[in-house]
């Protein structure tokens, strides 16, 4: 697909379409950066070390990033 085909299909999409791709695309980025890796590789170090956290933990972090995100 060239460029300007792929122009022309994200002018065809809705504008929550378009949102969802920007979030996807974001996220393609931000996986690819080298400091996102190693602070995943040194998360899952921790965790193969034996510090876990329970589903409730999960959820109490996530709400307050998501907080401080939307700040």
């Amino acid at each position: 697909m060239s460029v300007a085909e792929l122009q022309r299909t994200i002018r065809g999409l809705t504008a929550e379409e378009r949102r969802v791709l920007a979030v996807v695309a974001a996220r393609m980025v931000r996986s690819r950066k080298p400091a996102r890796r190693h602070k995943l590789t040194a998360a899952m170090q921790a965790m193969d070390s034996g510090k876990k956290f329970t589903w409730n933990e999960v959820k109490t972090i996530r709400a307050e990033r998501r907080k401080a995100s939307d700040g």
